[in-house]
């Protein structure tokens, strides 16, 4: 009887040693390695990451080779470590001008860029809507809105017209009626651009907000600065009409004569007034100067295949952003703690995990850029990479360095799962022990993380997600968050514990249980 017992409890032993293998963890080689790498992608030699400048590039060859170093896989494009994502600075040069053309069709007045007009939007417009004498038509706020019974375009033609559309939306104080004083998407600009086109209009001109008259000056420096983004592949076969925001003066003159003066325009707009529509005596023209310039960035990817033939199909995702703000007025903001920790504890987890050899399912290693920007690296690899479709969890290493040295902030684990929520927890109470901090946990939260990292991308596309995070702040986004003030016995701790989620989530006999549905919320602050 005695001996089944012991049998049975040596079967229990090593079942639990089978399911939850113990990784090998050399914490002075590991220290070493969190140390070097970050003193040198947090260097003044890397002007501060900023996406798609030279600093950033040479962040990217060096994880690039620390990852070839570690034994994984190139899994980016062409069988390279990199994803490569294209960026367009879009918008007008500042040569761009509007004529106001009489109804003989005489010029009356010249507008100039950034002067009287700037661009709502960074997609430049089709040449054929340019430099032909086109009606302009006023249509109200530019809504069409089926569930309210509401639509500007009613009983108006605006096929091949310019449309001058109000900013925001109608005013309401009843909640059935645009959502009373809360603001909807019918007021944004591009929702109001694309409602156009599916009428027909050729270009839209908007009535200047006060608030943005007050700040024009401050708009027409911002308009000089080339400024890139990712490209959008969605509307390189859309004809994009002019969309151009009027400054008081150029709107005044556009008014000057017509059925409505501008005064009364401002003046019915603060009074809720309803107007109606009607065509202007004008026209107009435009003769705006493609300014679009292209630049590249990169997302960083490397593979260690999983052991089992079955489910090394399936990934385990490691993701951190290497990027930062860049350089701000001759100073290198680094950018040690964010997210030079995060950075370097994806290298260092993915190569721990290299060196034990004990996952069944493969384990990817994500250093993205552009997070800084507005999350664009993980937008880019999580709609671009084939690996996203059988991807079963991801682990996101975002600042890691700072604040009380044995406790955590833990995001979003229990968004999507339950499963991996307890899972991360049990891991934690069988290895590092750290103090879990839940206090930003709710999507609901002011401070809103959980939309303002990486995972956030990962999420939206139903994969279970756990954000770690420092919180911290009297340095962030300063060009003091510095190598010195990183608590790298913290940094081990945190990769400590990615690399036990990561393996645990590897050698599960089962694909993680999504059992809630992501409440969309909002994107990046």
């Amino acid at each position: 009887m005695k001996t089944k017992i012991f049998t049975f409890l040596v079967c229990i032993l090593f079942t639990a040693a089978y399911i939850y293998p113990q990784l090998k963890i050399d914490d002075k080689t590991s220290l070493n390695n969190l140390k070097s790498n970050l003193q040198f992608l947090a260097s003044d030699e890397l002007e501060g990451r900023e996406t798609g400048t030279r600093g950033e590039k040479l962040a990217a060859l060096f994880i690039a080779a620390e990852m070839q170093k570690y034994g994984l896989k190139p899994y980016g494009d062409n069988g390279t470590y990199f994803q490569n994502i294209k960026l367009v600075s879009g918008g007008y040069d500042l040569t761009s001008k509007i004529q106001i053309l009489s109804a003989a069709g005489s010029v009356i007045s010249e507008l100039k860029m950034p002067d009287d007009f700037l661009s709502a939007t960074r997609q430049t417009c089709d040449p054929s809507f340019q430099n032909i004498s086109v009606p302009i038509v006023f249509a109200g706020f530019g809504i069409t809105a089926p569930e309210f019974k509401y639509d500007d375009y009613k009983d108006i033609d605006v096929k091949g017209k310019v449309v001058l559309l109000l900013p925001d939306e109608p005013y309401s104080e009843d909640n059935a009626f645009f959502n009373g004083n809360k603001t909807t998407g019918y007021s944004n600009a591009n929702t109001k651009i694309n409602n156009a086109m599916i009428h027909g209009a050729s270009g839209i001109l908007f009535f200047p907000e006060s608030w943005r008259a007050k700040f024009w000056d401050t708009f027409k420096k911002n308009a000089t600065r080339v400024s890139f983004a990712p490209e959008r592949t969605d509307l390189r076969n859309v004809k994009n009409i002019p969309a151009l925001i009027l400054n008081e003066p150029a709107a005044q003159k556009l008014f000057d004569g017509e059925v409505l003066s501008y005064g009364k325009v401002s003046e019915g707009l603060s009074q809720k007034t309803d107007f109606k529509s009607f065509t202007f005596n004008k026209s107009i023209k435009f003769n705006l100067v493609d300014n679009t310039q292209t630049n590249m960035a990169m997302n960083v990817v490397g593979l260690i295949e999983g052991t089992d033939p079955k489910l090394k199909n399936e990934f385990v995702l490691l993701s951190g952003h290497f990027d930062h703000v860049g350089t701000r007025n001759g100073v290198v903001y680094n950018g040690a703690d964010d997210d030079g920790t995060g950075t370097v504890s994806v290298l260092e987890v993915a190569r721990i995990i290299k060196e034990n050899k004990l996952n069944k399912r493969s384990v990817i290693a994500l250093c993205v850029t552009g997070e800084e920007k507005g999350l664009w690296g993980s937008e880019y690899a999580s709609n671009n990479s084939s690996f996203i479709t059988n991807t079963v969890a991801d682990i996101n290493i975002d600042m890691t360095g700072r604040e009380a040295p044995d406790s955590i902030h833990v995001i979003g684990s229990n968004t999507l799962s339950t499963e991996y929520y307890n899972l991360i927890k049990d891991v934690n109470n069988k290895t590092v022990k750290m103090g879990f901090n839940y206090k930003y946990d709710d999507p609901k939260d002011p401070q809103r993380f959980f939309y303002r990292s990486d995972h956030y991308n990962f999420a939206l596309k139903g994969i279970p997600i756990v954000f770690f995070f420092d919180d911290m702040r009297k340095d962030y986004h300063q060009a003091t968050d510095d190598v010195d003030k990183i608590n790298f016995d913290k940094v081990l701790k945190v990769v400590k514990l990615s690399a036990n989620i990561a393996l645990r989530v590897a050698n599960l006999d089962h694909k993680i249980l999504v059992d809630k549905k992501l409440a969309v919320q909002g994107r990046r602050d």
